[in-house]
């Protein structure tokens, strides 16, 4: 009864509702670079050669060029809106754990030939109103991220970015602070080495190398740690082996320059010529081989593994079930096609799988996940998280007993659902290219630059929508036999994650017994020599850039910037626009509402409906369980029109209606479990629809908040899954500390 009490303490409270209404006026500006139409700057353009055009998403132009000089790869991406991203992107294979991809991503910032000081590329982006600098390495590439404001500032940086990328100092004391070093106090230290301490031995780390290994048999790169194995960080990785893995594969051929944003081609050809012509000047670079293209060894027979992870209790584990899945380089339609049966098996609390192995009064699991790596030869999984210790070995068994029925037809697949779920996959679509653009783009592309053999593999790449569509009208059998080709009849790789305290032991007994012996080796004036080797290398590295290489890059204008064109309407009517706007009605609209209302009006297909509850007024021994009052919200029965709607109704017709809907403690997104965001007195409901359906929306919105009805069933049921989400919850370093925080700040 409290938690219905609690829905009606809360509701009394302001609602605010935020839709963004789309005036239709779809202006997109189509500019077709072809180069010729330039005479005044035909003496760039004519050095690269035109590759392909699309629209990606069918609205935003994506043009690709090459330099016939260098061979460095450029590609445009017409994204709008104020800012301008660049994706410096390389293609990188390793075949060790010396994790030489990672450790050279970090040594790139720490000075160029040119520009020889650490830290000054992100000083200088600041100049190019810019929020510094960022980069990435994943098993098959590496990224270097810059965003600006404008235009202007991102090109004055880019010669300035690729000259970190293609000639960095890659010093010796560079790599003792960044790479590895020992202390004087004999430890372990190093900027990448504390990196990869902190994740070598977490569950999923563990589990997760132990699945791509026996997944991807030898010889093959996909099964190396790209960020380096502890124990090779401490004796195998050397700069000179990052030197010569820089020279093999930071080389123009196998730079993409990708760029999403209002930027014109021209200028873009104009800020590489600085460095066209000093990669010209260095010479010959020797033949070129593209990474990635070696054929992967198949998959012969399954493997199931258990594999340990230490930590200080023993409650819940952690399953991945996975399987050989389509080639990303021949069959991207067919790897989309496998995206969207683990939707289905997954999406929701009644689908397939979590209405088997999380909604349940004995749960197997708190939570099922899937993704595919999109390797040359990919691998599609299943993570089983939370899982109960005593019911480790039952997950494999229960999943491929339901993968059969599916497959033999006595489980039904629900093809209205089905076709749900691809509408909704290609809306989501839609709305990842108004919330995030630039990534998005720049993500299809990098599939591309790594496996891509055609332009009509790039143009597949850009527009999934297109399949998605097309998948619309595949009959029954088609999923039937996708699921029979992958899971029955493929070998899988199980792994079965355990939490272990031996473990945790074995790990600080080891750690502690090594630096022992290793003091001992080196003894008092060992350490101090590397004590003074520490401190010289620090005081290299700090050197300060002079303040006229700083001033050498000019700070941009703000007029360069295209800035979003945004209205916002509010009750009461003070701060209002002139009212010369397309809605004159809309101020007398909204001020018969009766409650607090903001309208912020900008260009997008979608509406974004958030209640803001005031929690206020809930007593304080009542607030934990708001976490489970929120979780409860949209997957609970609804009374309509006087009959109880069971709550699997609900979470399909929820699925089939929304796009995005998520509750939140706090008024900050992506805020994780049992913590809130700022402002954590006010929960808010967020539903995403597309403009059509607004209406739904709101009818939702007013149902969930005054329709719903809780069963005890329901409550213990997401109350478990909470309780078995504790264990990993715990095991988040970061997470603890926060909680910690708080405790600590607000202890009554």
């Amino acid at each position: 009864m409290f938690l219905r009490l609690l829905m009606q303490l809360a509701v009394a409270a302001t609602v605010m509702a935020a839709p963004h209404y789309n005036n239709n006026n779809n202006h997109h500006h189509h500019h077709h670079h072809q180069p010729n139409n330039q005479p005044n700057n035909a003496s760039l353009a004519h050095n690269y050669e035109f590759i392909c055009e699309f629209l990606a998403n069918s609205e935003v132009p994506v043009v690709k060029y090459r330099s016939k000089r260098t061979g460095l790869h450029v590609v445009l991406a017409s994204v709008e809106g104020p800012l301008v991203s660049g994706y410096f992107t390389l293609a990188t294979e390793a075949h060790d754990d010396d994790g030489l991809p990672h450790t050279l991503e970090h040594l790139v910032f720490l000075g160029s030939e040119d520009y020889p000081y650490k830290g000054v590329l992100d000083l200088l982006a600041n100049r190019c109103l810019a929020s510094g600098t960022n980069a990435w390495t994943d098993t098959d590439h590496t990224a270097y991220t810059i965003q600006t404001a404008g235009s202007e500032g991102f090109l004055n940086l880019l010669p300035i970015y690729l000259d970190h990328l293609l000639y960095p100092t890659l010093t010796d004391s560079g790599f003792i602070t960044e790479v590895y070093h020992i202390t004087g106090e004999g430890e372990d230290a190093g900027v990448v080495y504390s990196e990869m301490q902190a994740r070598e031995n977490s569950d999923s780390d563990r589990c997760y190398r132990a699945m791509l290994r026996a997944m991807y048999p030898e010889p093959s790169g996909y099964r190396s740690e790209t960020g380096g194995i502890l124990k090779n960080l401490r004796e195998s990785t050397t700069n000179e082996k990052i030197r010569n893995y820089h020279k093999a594969f930071y080389r123009p051929e196998n730079l993409h320059v990708i760029i999403t944003g209002q930027v014109e081609l021209e200028k873009v050809f104009a800020a590489l010529e600085p460095m066209e012509k000093k990669i010209l000047s260095k010479g010959n670079r020797g033949p070129f081989t593209r990474p990635w293209q070696s054929s992967v060894p198949p998959l012969v027979s399954s493997v199931d593994e258990l594999v340990q992870y230490p930590s200080d209790t023993e409650d819940t584990g952690l399953v991945i079930v996975a399987w050989r899945g389509p080639s990303s380089v021949y069959q991207i339609n067919e790897l989309l096609s496998m995206g969207v049966l683990m939707e289905y098996l997954t999406h929701s609390s009644v689908s397939p799988l979590p209405s088997i192995f999380v909604e349940v009064d004995d749960p197997l699991s708190s939570s099922v996940q899937h993704s595919c790596y999109e390797n040359s030869d990919s691998a599609c999984y299943f993570e089983f998280s939370g899982v109960p210790h005593q019911k480790i070995n039952d997950v494999k068994p229960l999943l491929m007993d339901t993968l059969k029925r599916l497959s033999t037809g006595k489980t039904d697949i629900n093809m209205q659902t089905m076709k749900d779920i691809i509408s909704n996959l290609m809306l989501r679509q839609d709305s990842r290219m108004e919330t995030s653009p630039h990534d998005t783009v720049a993500d299809h592309i990098i599939g591309d630059i790594l496996y891509g053999q055609t332009c009509q593999d790039m143009d597949t790449r850009l527009n999934k929508k297109r399949w998605l569509e097309h998948l619309l009208h595949e009959p029954y059998k088609y999923w039937i036999n996708l699921i029979h080709k992958y899971f029955i009849e493929g070998p899988s790789v199980v792994v079965r994650g355990v939490p272990s305290i031996a473990e945790a032991t074995r790990l600080e007994e080891e750690e502690k017994k090594r630096v022992e012996a290793r003091k001992l080796e080196l003894g008092e004036e060992g350490l101090k020599v590397w004590k003074e080797r520490i401190e010289k290398a620090k005081e290299t590295n700090e050197t300060p850039p002079p303040a006229e290489m700083l001033e050498s890059v000019p700070v941009p204008g703000v007029e360069s910037i295209n800035f979003h064109h945004l209205r916002a309407y509010s009750n009461p009517l003070e701060n209002q626009p002139s009212l010369k706007q397309a809605e004159p009605n809309l101020p007398t609209h909204l001020s018969q509402l009766p409650i607090k209302f903001q309208l912020d009006d900008l260009h997008s297909n979608f509406v974004e409906i958030i209640a803001v509850l005031d929690t206020s007024t809930v007593p304080a021994e009542l607030r934990p369980y708001l976490t489970l009052l929120l979780d409860l919200l949209f997957e609970s029965p609804i009374l309509r029109e006087g009959s109880i709607i069971p709550y699997e109704d609900i979470v399909r017709e929820l699925s089939a209606d929304t796009l995005f809907r998520d509750s939140t403690l706090g008024l900050s997104l992506n805020i994780r479990q049992f913590s809130c965001g700022s402002y954590c007195t006010n929960a808010a409901l967020i539903l995403k629809v597309e403009m059509p359906k607004y209406e739904r929306g709101v009818q939702w919105m007013h149902e969930i908040l005054f329709k719903s009805q809780f069963s005890a069933h329901r409550v213990k049921v997401k109350a478990t899954k909470l309780i078995n989400s504790i264990g990993e919850n715990k095991r988040n370093g970061p997470k603890v500390l926060q909680l910690m925080f708080h405790d600590v700040v607000f202890r009554n």
